[in-house]
């Protein structure tokens, strides 16, 4: 068996890690931050352990990663029951969408809307080119302009037109309102509610699987950012802060422009024009210390309308049972935004302040919040934008010919997808390298066909 190096101690690079450590190979994984889990991570905020917005570990997670986590959390691993809402044409609908809740707050105009258009389906065309046209075809004008438009143009930052139909099938599930209505009615028990969520947090899951690895035998070194991979002709020599080993093959679960900074000899040209050529949406989360119990009793507050700036509102308590203080809850806001722009520079207490008065907007009361911690995240939502086809293309083309390294993960593929998908992503990873450490061309291509056909679970 050979020497295996992982950049990046997310779920992906984890779950990559531990797999290929059982298949006999020496791993080393490096990890520029100061703890394991990347965007799945949690930590505490006055005393609480909060997540990078809201999270949850759906129920379509692959059987056997499923049994790991439950086999390593044990009971510390709870079963919910979902409990969100929509604010959608100023009412409070209950999410994931439940049937007689519709029909109690969804207003008469919408609902008989919906239905006209559910009934015309057939006769809208099936030639779509964007992510608007294909919202439209599938669920009806309405849904598009009051929901999945607007939230995509407050997530993305771009107009809905400009979006490829590759996002709205990664993204939405549903294929017509017939669906809808069939997960409202699943969704009206308590069992099509369900989704599990550790006690002590979202990143108890990476922090378990990353223990695991150590465990049985794998080196993880944090505080370590990539500086230099050097490709070489029988090997890869990857430096990572002081640290620096030779392995036969590297997982990297970074950032792609990241990982392409570091790598020698570096990429071709036109590898990284098409890289700096693809937009990735950043977003900015503000916890927001609230002197009480607890503020609703909902888990998350999805607010589509651009009227507000908040994108989603999550209260790390509603999520779990666990050992949180009693006099005090920590709310989690989630402000989609491109680096630099006028809301990634605001100062702390100004975010709260815009969160604040988005909450009275909605017609939720004063937080009456008392400290606000910010995290800014640069890279979240890749934007798939009709101008950048060509550009994904070419990197996709040059990732299906990976080497010795093979880019993976949510931020490796530059794709949006679950805590589930990526974990998948990080098995398979494992399971395409042979006995001497190299990846199997053929099995990874596979996988990367099936990667592409993951749709994102909300």
């Amino acid at each position: 068996m050979s020497d295996i190096a992982v950049l990046g101690a997310g779920p992906a690079g984890i779950m990559t890690a531990l797999k290929a450590r059982e298949q006999g190979h020496e791993v080393t994984i490096f990890e520029a931050s100061d703890r394991v889990g990347g965007m799945a991570a949690s930590f505490e905020v006055a005393g609480q352990r909060v997540d990078f917005g809201s999270h949850r570990l759906h129920p379509a997670t692959d059987p056997e990663i499923m049994s790991l986590i439950k086999s390593l959390l044990g009971e510390d691993l709870q079963t919910r029951e979902r409990h969100g809402r929509i604010r959608l044409k100023n009412k409070w609908i209950g999410f994931p969408l439940r049937t007689l809740d519709m029909v109690r707050h969804l207003p008469i105009r919408f609902s008989g809307a919906v239905a006209l258009e559910t009934l015309t389906k057939p006769l809208r065309s099936s030639k779509t080119s964007d992510f608007q046209s294909e919202i439209q075809r599938r669920l009806g004008p309405t849904v598009e302009r009051e929901f999945y438009g607007p939230y995509a143009r407050k997530l993305y930052g771009v107009d809905p037109r400009e979006l490829t139909t590759e996002l709205s099938n990664r993204r939405v599930s549903a294929g017509g309102p017939v669906q809808i209505i069939k997960n409202a009615v699943r969704a009206s028990r308590p069992e099509g509610r369900v989704f599990y969520y550790p006690r002590r947090g979202y990143g108890q899951i990476a922090e378990s699987l990353a223990d695991a690895a150590v465990d049985r035998g794998v080196k993880l070194k944090l505080g370590a950012p990539a500086t230099l991979v050097a490709v070489k002709e029988g090997h890869v020599e990857v430096t990572c802060g002081d640290s620096s080993i030779e392995a036969k093959t590297l997982f990297s679960s970074i950032p792609l422009n990241a990982l392409m900074q570091t790598l020698d000899p570096p990429p071709p040209a036109e590898i990284v024009t098409a890289a700096s050529q693809q937009r990735t949406r950043g977003m900015i989360i503000a916890h927001l210390v609230v002197p009480r119990s607890q503020y609703t009793e909902f888990d998350a507050h999805y607010f589509p309308g651009l009227e507000i700036t908040t994108a989603r509102l999550s209260e790390a308590k509603n999520y779990r049972d666990g050992d949180d203080p009693d006099d005090l809850t920590v709310l989690c806001a989630e402000l989609a935004c491109w680096v630099d722009d006028e809301i990634w520079n605001l100062p702390s207490e100004d975010i709260g302040q815009l969160v604040e008065e988005d909450l009275q907007r909605a017609g939720l009361p004063s937080t009456g919040h008392v400290h606000v911690e910010v995290q800014r995240l640069p890279s979240v939502y890749p934007v798939y934008e009709h101008s950048t086809i060509g550009a994904r293309e070419t990197i996709d083309n040059w990732l299906r010919k990976p080497g010795r390294v093979v880019s993976l993960g949510r931020q490796g593929l530059g794709v949006p997808d679950n805590l589930h998908h990526v974990l998948a992503m990080g098995s398979r990873g494992a399971s395409a390298l042979d006995a001497s450490g190299l990846i199997n061309q053929t099995a990874w291509q596979n996988s990367l066909d099936e990667f592409a056909q993951h749709v994102v679970q909300d």
